[in-house]
C-alpha cells in the first residue's frame, strides 16, 4: 500500500464508512435483528464482515503482519460469493414482494442493486488479480466501500427528514458519494492508479445516478430483472 498520508490512515476512513452503514441500517436491521429473515441475516452479516475486512487488512499491512493479511485475504474467496449470492436473493425477494413497495420503486432499486453487485464483483476480481501490485490492489479494495454506502446514506437522509421523500434521499446519497469520489480523485491526481480505480468508479456511479430516474420505463430491463429473479411476467 502506498505510504502517503491518505493510505497510512485508510483504516480510519473505512471505519467511518462502517459507522455510516451501521447508522443507516440501524432501524431496518441492526436494531431489529429478531424481526428479520435468515436471508437478511446472511446478507447483513456477510456485508458487515466484508467492511470489517476492509478495515483490518490495511492495518495488518501497516504493522507488517503480512501472513495474517494473506490468510484473511484468501478467506474472502468464500465471503464474497456469499455476499453476492445473498444480495441476489434479497433483490429477488424484493421483486417478488413488489406489491408492498411504493409504485415505480422496485425496478429502480433492483437496477441499483444489480449494478452495485456487478461493480463490487468486478472490483474484487481486479483487487485479487492485481494483488501483487499493492498500489492498485489497495485502491480496488477501498473502492468496494462505496456500494453499501449509497443505501446507508439514503436511509440516513430519509430517517432524519433531511429529504422530503425516498427518491430525493437516493439523489442526495449519490451526490454525496460523487462529491467524495471527486475529492479523492483530486487528492490522487498525481497517481496513475487513480485513472484505473477511482475515476472509473466515479463514472460508474454517475451512470447509475443518471439512469435510475428512468429505468422503470425500460421494458427490456424490467424483463431482464424478472427473468433473473424468476418473477412471472404477466
Amino acid at each position: 500500500m502506498t505510504k502517503s498520508k491518505f493510505y497510512k490512515n485508510v483504516s480510519l476512513y473505512l471505519t467511518l464508512g462502517l459507522l455510516v452503514v451501521f447508522w443507516g441500517f440501524s432501524k431496518s436491521y441492526f436494531f431489529q435483528l429478531s424481526a428479520n429473515s435468515p436471508a437478511h441475516h446472511v446478507h447483513g452479516i456477510s456485508a458487515t464482515l466484508w467492511m470489517v475486512v476492509l478495515i483490518v487488512q490495511p492495518y495488518l499491512y501497516k504493522i507488517n503482519k503480512l501472513k495474517i493479511h494473506r490468510y484473511i485475504g484468501w478467506s474472502t474467496l468464500f465471503l464474497v460469493p456469499t455476499l453476492v449470492i445473498a444480495g441476489y436473493f434479497m433483490m429477488k425477494r424484493m421483486v417478488h414482494n413488489q406489491a408492498y413497495y411504493p409504485p415505480n420503486t422496485v425496478y429502480k432499486l433492483a437496477f441499483i442493486d444489480f449494478f452495485t453487485l456487478l461493480g463490487f464483483s468486478l472490483l474484487y476480481f481486479l483487487a485479487i488479480y492485481f494483488r501483487k501490485n499493492i498500489k492498485l490492489h489497495a485502491r480496488f479494495m477501498a473502492c468496494t466501500i462505496f456500494g453499501p454506502l449509497i443505501p446507508a446514506i439514503t436511509r440516513i437522509f430519509f430517517y432524519t427528514d433531511l429529504a422530503s421523500n425516498f427518491n430525493q434521499s437516493l439523489t442526495y446519497s449519490y451526490l454525496v458519494i460523487e462529491i467524495v469520489l471527486l475529492f479523492i480523485i483530486w487528492r490522487e491526481r498525481k497517481y496513475r492508479e487513480m485513472k484505473f480505480t477511482y475515476l472509473p468508479v466515479f463514472l460508474y456511479t454517475v451512470f447509475q445516478h443518471v439512469c435510475m430516474y428512468s429505468v422503470e420505463n425500460w421494458s427490456w430491463f424490467v424483463d431482464f430483472i424478472n427473468g433473473i429473479t424468476l418473477y412471472p411476467n404477466i
